[in-house]
């Protein structure tokens, strides 16, 4: 407890410690009150229901098996069917199927009633978003260097509102936002710092290791961190140190579960088999940089018959990322095209934590939380662009650096994919940590020009 406080206490005054303690209290008051209207059981046959589905199998003890089997014996259960065996699955990461696998087992086991699952797992995540505030408001104080800017971007995430419903959800976002800002955390000293301890690289490449389990793109961090490197012009033996020390964990964090899928598939799959048709989706003839199942079964799998469910993942895997990285060889311009087409599909609206919960609000109601969601998100993007300019104009601190490249980096996960602008979600925290920013310079600015022009003599 003393080192807790200790830590407390560093992260500014005492007129500052409060006011943050306020922004989590209120950020933790909404993402409950979210939870409690929005958390609705997932739509059938989605991402969310598949992660239930997952959790609930290794709440029973189970292990991880394939969801599309799963969901296929519900169906069989339903019409008093026989039901097929389990088969041993990857098509997820793991990480956060695990993560609802343990509400699961606590709810099953515990006082709460079975059906309050859904707000269960929300309740958890409205605690992560809280923590997350806190987060950001670390970084943000480390990389512009003062608890004003630092409480603005808290503030910023704290009522962020798609950060906000995306609580309510069984998507994995508020589980990976809180992850990739520790992991931001953890790896700040070693971008401010030409010789950082051993220690603090095999913690940070360890921790990412065990991130890329939720999801794999955790490694656009480390490319944020050698680019904030080399741009901050770190000596080279160092770099070379501290990024090879981070990747060399962060691999071996992964073996237990590499070696797991290499018995259970009989293949090489390093973490999840859904890569391979996620990329194949965009890249085809009639691709439109969003996600269309018909395209993807008619261009991303192959189509005969395999003897196990699990040989089918791994192939459709290696089918997929082979048609894409073909498409990509051959049609490269095509591909660039494709770049603005997918970052308009994702930054075009930001209300992806609505997904589930839409249909059951009332016209008016919806058309209003989208109104509040996409106006907040647009206003974040303008004055993070400000923030940019002051990052890359200032003193352009290291930290700085960091974030910026982070969120440019993290923003590039929809447009590597298909343009969901669910995929846009983890870059938004280091959104508002420029936001914030940008913000403060610009109220400083028009602060200075009216002294000025208030302290001018008047002319006659």
């Amino acid at each position: 407890m003393t080192r807790v406080g200790a830590r407390w206490r560093a992260l500014g005054s005492r007129k500052a410690r409060r006011a943050l303690l306020v922004l989590m209290v209120l950020a933790f008051g909404l993402r409950v009150a979210w939870v409690a209207y929005a958390g609705v059981q997932p739509r059938f046959a989605s991402d969310p229901s598949a992660y239930l589905l997952h959790g609930e199998t290794l709440a029973r003890g189970d292990g991880y098996t394939n969801p599309l089997v799963d969901i296929a014996n519900v169906a069989r259960r339903a019409r008093g069917e026989p039901t097929e065996p389990s088969a041993p699955a990857s098509f997820y990461p793991p990480g956060y199927p695990v993560f609802v696998g343990g509400v699961v087992w606590v709810v099953w086991h515990s006082p709460i009633p079975d059906h309050s699952v859904v707000r269960t797992v929300g309740a958890l995540q409205a605690v992560l978003g809280t923590l997350s505030v806190l987060l950001a408001y670390a970084i943000a104080r480390a990389a512009f260097r003062g608890a004003r800017v630092a409480l603005l971007a808290a503030a910023v995430v704290a009522f962020y509102p798609n950060l906000i419903s995306t609580t309510a959800t069984l998507q994995l976002e508020t589980v990976f936002v809180f992850l990739t800002l520790l992991t931001v955390l953890v790896m700040l000293p070693v971008a401010t710092t030409d010789r950082p301890a051993s220690g603090r690289l095999v913690a940070a490449g360890v921790l990412a290791g065990l991130v890329a389990l939720v999801r794999p793109t955790i490694g656009l961090v480390v490319v944020a961190l050698l680019v904030t490197l080399v741009v901050a012009r770190a000596p080279t033996a160092s770099l070379l140190r501290s990024v090879g020390i981070i990747l060399v964990a962060m691999l071996l964090a992964l073996v237990p579960w590499t070696v797991r899928n290499a018995v259970e598939l009989d293949a090489f799959v390093p973490v999840a088999t859904g890569i391979g048709p996620t990329l194949c989706v965009s890249r085809n003839p009639e691709a439109t940089g969003a996600l269309d199942t018909d395209l993807m079964y008619r261009y991303c799998q192959p189509h005969h018959d395999f003897a196990t469910p699990q040989a089918l993942d791994v192939a459709t895997s290696n089918y997929g990322t082979r048609r894409a990285i073909e498409w990509v060889l051959h049609h490269p311009t095509d591909e660039v095209r494709m770049w603005a087409t997918r970052a308009r599909l994702a930054f075009r609206d930001d209300t992806s934590g609505l997904a589930d919960t839409r249909e059951t609000m009332t016209s008016g109601w919806a058309d209003l939380v989208t109104f509040v969601s996409n106006a907040a998100s647009f206003g974040v993007l303008a004055f993070a662009g400000v923030g940019a300019v002051v990052v890359l104009r200032g003193r352009r601190t290291r930290a700085a650096l960091l974030v910026l490249f982070v969120a440019l980096a993290l923003a590039t996960q929809p447009i590597i994919l298909y343009g969901d602008p669910r995929y846009r979600v983890p870059a938004e925290p280091f959104f508002a940590m420029l936001a914030a920013a940008g913000l403060f310079a610009s109220l400083s600015l028009l602060l200075t020009h009216i002294t000025e022009r208030s302290d001018a003599p008047a002319r006659h």
